[in-house]
């Protein structure tokens, strides 16, 4: 089966073949913005798919021809969230060290501080909250505070950077899955957990999303719904005074939900704690 001539660059970018991608621009220079047809491919830009295969050699000339560095449609994430996630190091480094200013919305920093908190890029969040303290509030594609995925991924040090910036320790994601940042951080987060509990978050709060499946869930709730049987966490919860008889919409406890699941380490700290 041929390949329609609008998608032949990928083959040449994914073999890193410059000559032959060098050869395609000039013949068509509108390429550089093409996107690939394929949805298992995320209909990925040109550089978003260099960036993904790591191929630094393809991803400098692309941007040479004129790409849109910082691509981020509402299915996906900008080249070099590819790059970071597929472990691309000399890629990401290119992007955000040589050519940051070429990334649009980034504060000249190469990426978001929502994507770089989620990353644990310290000293990238810490340069966007000097240079615009307002993006302690700026939301992700998916409705995420800055707070939210630090928290979710343990980076304690960025959540209580964030918080010094009057980061809302209560924001609730708005467009996937809910939750507040400790709901969050509850899945297995306990550095991060302690920090936001220290801080004042509400150890009962709910999932306000009514179309979230995690919809009424407390953060101990959220924490028994969760594969990594985090126990460490699930004391920290009650501790603070996490209600261990509270319900979720469907009517379900946190020793429900753990006993559903077979996560045994939650399960024996919720009985140590009186749960029934």
């Amino acid at each position: 089966m041929s390949i329609p001539a609008t998608q032949k660059i990928f083959p040449a970018i994914e073999a890193g073949d410059l000559d032959a991608l060098r050869a395609l621009l000039d013949d068509d220079p509108g390429l550089v913005h093409v996107r690939h047809a394929d949805p298992e491919v995320h209909h990925w830009t040109s550089l978003q798919f260099a960036a993904a295969k790591g191929q630094l050699g393809a991803c400098r000339l692309l941007v040479d021809r004129g790409a849109e560095v910082y691509t981020n449609p509402m299915n996906t994430y900008p080249p070099v969230i590819q790059a970071a996630w597929n472990k691309h190091a000399e890629v990401v480094k290119y992007f955000l060290e040589e050519i940051p200013g070429k990334a649009a919305g980034t504060n000249g920093l190469g990426v978001t501080i929502n994507l770089a908190a989620r990353q644990g890029w310290v000293e990238i969040v810490r340069k966007h909250l000097e240079r615009d303290p307002l993006t302690v509030h700026q939301r992700g594609w998916i409705g995420d505070a800055p707070l939210h995925w630090p928290s979710h991924n343990n980076y304690a040090e960025i959540v209580s950077m964030l918080l010094d910036a009057r980061a809302d320790v209560e924001a609730d994601e708005i467009n996937c899955y809910g939750g507040k940042p400790l709901h969050w951080a509850s899945e297995h987060a306990p550095a991060a957990v302690q920090v936001l509990l220290d801080r004042g978050a509400d150890v009962n709060s709910r999932n306000r999303k009514a179309d979230s499946q995690f919809y009424g869930m407390t953060p101990l709730i959220m924490n028994a719904t969760q594969k990594n049987d985090c126990a460490e966490v699930t004391e920290l919860l009650i501790r603070a005074g996490a209600d261990i008889r509270a319900v979720d919409a469907t009517g379900k406890s946190a020793l429900a939900h753990a006993q559903e699941r077979g996560l045994l380490k939650i399960q024996e700290v919720l009985g140590r704690h009186g749960a029934a």
